[in-house]
């Protein structure tokens, strides 16, 4: 029992101390959680002692001494600040207004599907979405009356396809969809496809496209994806049959050569057909199951060792050889988790994601919905939504439903027609089920500072970070470039701590070979007399694509260039320096210069970084003077563990 009370004590002592402030600047608090978040960001693995806790809170206050001076300014009025913020407020707000409950049982379920293949073939009885009752239920019934023809052997499956499939390749294939996997078909499809047992004709599956009956044939392990080379001799689908026998040849004798040891790429590229990869040496993009024909996809995955070589075979493209570049296996959960949440994000499943969390708004907030009123307002907007020429008349502010006693009214709703009409909209009583969504989702978003303390904080963080490099820019970056003549006035203030050190004036000349350097040498005398200029020793030396001269000429400072280091410093030309690789190396020095004050034009970026921080401190100083600052010492060392 003591334990409990001791227990309970401690983490109500804890709450008192993280609700107390920190500090106070002019009346405004700050808390110790807040602090503490920023804190704990920047400083995970240090040490913490008195001496760091003030250094960092002196950063601390700057900080906030700058946010308030914006607020002050009313920067966070700015049309260019709010837009900003706004922007970074939806992305924000992105990972909470998901339901992460069914979010991640279905990663976890395409990850699954993924690392097997299915083969399967269907028919297809199309209806359109805006069909009629009637219609949807004579399509199911159709395709309940094939399907049980299938069972009782009546016809076979492929018969069937293609004498009712709307799938006009049907005709072709009987319905056969090869091997195919997680994403590769609307979701409810690729559903019923890994719920059927082999051999086994599911009951009508609904999609966009209709009913359709799914027979699986096959169900293995993924066979993941391969990189191949091919060479290709083009027939066409409908080639006559010289045409073929044509193109059969080409490639028996592309073997033969291949079989005497030519290389393959090099015979992709002087042979195949196929010119677009002919000039990669045949190599085709990577690619899975359900991307090439299926005998192409057959032949490339039956191959197993890198370099392995098919025999020719006959696809309605033409005849191919392939060879394996690489094969890779599905990668491990872990590795390809982020990217099958951007597929998740183009797939059918996210519109199931987003009804889902809209399932769950609805159970959270209480959505309180007036029938009359909308009945009542249906009857007047009914045709008009139908036609497309809706439009709003009157104001109508009449409440038409509450979401937690936030009321909203018809007029919410006719604007939202407005907008929903004119990307092609027809159907109200969706409208209504969107437009109640969508506020529910607007009124979410709008509690998530007060529902998620984190969301609260990051979102702080950001707007106190916008508002911050705008002040700055303002007050102190922007105004020490473009205040030219007070930055003179600072460099000319400061001018001994610009100062160039000893320097050397010289040219370097890089050599290739002993002859060039002999050759280089006799023209740097010339030079040295003013009868030739280093453009023309290049020219001079440079005589063919080989690059045999080099050469740099600044003024260096020790340490910049070790040549110049290793050489005794006087005018004149040095001896060959001989590298490890045979080349030379020779220097011309031309002046030793002794130390001397730099120009402005010789150190801007520096002196505009000195000006930077005197502007900032001096404004810091004006700062601390115009706000009051009080720490709580006792609370920030209450993080000395």
């Amino acid at each position: 029992m003591k334990k409990v009370f001791l227990s309970f004590v401690l983490g109500v002592f804890t709450v008192i101390i993280n609700a107390q402030d920190i500090l106070t600047i002019s009346g405004n608090n700050v808390t110790l959680n807040e602090f503490e978040n920023v804190f704990y960001k920047n400083n995970l693995n240090t040490e913490i002692t008195k001496d760091y806790l003030d250094e960092y809170m002196d950063l601390f206050i700057n900080f906030k001494l700058k946010v308030r001076e914006a607020y002050e300014l009313g920067l966070d009025t700015n049309p260019s600040f709010i837009s900003e913020l706004e922007g970074y407020r939806k992305q924000l707000a992105k990972p909470y207004l998901k339901n992460n409950d069914f979010d991640g049982p279905m990663l976890e379920e395409a990850y699954e599907r993924m690392l097997k293949d299915i083969n399967a073939s269907h028919i297809l009885i199309s209806v359109s979405e805006k069909a009629s009752e009637n219609e949807k239920i004579e399509a199911y019934n159709k395709a309940l009356e094939i399907r049980k023809s299938i069972i009782e052997e009546k016809v076979s499956f492929s018969e069937a396809a293609k004498k009712y499939s709307d799938d006009k390749s049907a005709v072709r294939n009987g319905g056969d969809l090869g091997y195919f996997t997680a994403f590769m078909m609307v979701y409810d499809f690729e559903t019923a496809a890994y719920q059927t047992k082999i051999g086994d004709v599911s009951m009508p599956i609904k999609t966009k496209y209709g009913y359709h009956l799914i027979k699986v044939n096959d169900r293995r392990d993924a066979v993941g994806t391969v990189k191949v080379a091919h060479i290709m001799f083009k027939t066409g689908t409908q080639a006559e049959k010289k045409v073929i026998n044509e193109a059969s040849d080409k490639i028996n004798n592309v073997m033969d050569l291949l079989e005497k040891g030519e290389d393959f790429a090099d015979l992709a590229e002087k042979l195949s057909e196929d010119r677009s990869t002919a000039v990669k040496g045949g190599v085709l993009p990577e690619f899975g199951v359900g991307k090439m024909v299926a005998e192409f996809e057959k032949m490339a995955f039956s191959l197993d060792k890198v370099g392995d070589i098919s025999q020719p075979f006959l696809t309605d493209y033409g005849w191919h050889v392939v060879k394996l570049i690489e094969k890779k296996p599905i990668p491990s959960f872990s590795a390809i988790e982020s990217d099958l949440k951007k597929m998740i994000q183009k797939d059918s499943r996210n519109e199931l994601s987003k009804q889902a969390f809209y399932r769950k708004l609805h159970k959270k907030y209480k959505v309180a919905n007036r029938p009359s009123e909308y009945s009542s307002f249906r009857k007047k907007a009914f045709f008009d939504v139908n036609k497309g020429l809706f439009s709003i008349s009157s104001v109508n502010n009449t409440i038409l439903l509450t979401i937690d006693d936030m009321p909203i009214s018809v007029n919410d709703f006719a604007k939202y027609i407005l907008e929903s009409q004119s990307k092609g909209n027809r159907d109200i009583d969706q409208m209504y089920i969107d437009f109640v969504n969508a506020r529910l989702l607007n009124y979410e978003e709008s509690k998530l500072e007060d529902n998620y303390p984190e969301y609260k904080a990051l979102l702080q963080e950001y707007k106190e970070g916008i508002l911050l490099f705008d002040l700055m820019n303002k007050k102190v970056w922007t105004k020490a470039v473009e205040d030219t003549i007070a930055m003179q006035a600072f460099f000319t203030a400061n001018r001994s701590s610009y100062v160039w050190p000893e320097r050397v004036d010289a040219t370097i000349y890089v050599c290739a070979n002993l002859e060039t350097a002999k050759k280089v040498r006799r023209n740097i005398y010339k030079k040295n007399r003013g009868n030739i200029t280093d453009e023309e020793i290049l020219a001079l030396v440079n005589t063919n694509s080989t690059s045999n001269l080099n050469i740099d000429r600044k003024r260096f400072i020790k340490g910049e260039n070790k040549h110049i280091d290793s050489i005794d410093h006087k005018v004149g030309i040095s001896k060959d320096i001989v590298l490890e690789d045979g080349s030379y190396i020779l220097i011309n020095i031309h002046a030793l210069l002794p130390q001397d004050f730099k120009k402005l034009n010789e150190t801007r970026g520096k002196v505009i970084a000195d000006f930077q921080k005197l502007l900032e401190k001096e404004w810091l100083v004006d700062l601390k003077s115009k706000y009051s600052v009080k720490v709580n010492k006792k609370a920030l060392y209450s993080l000395i563990k």
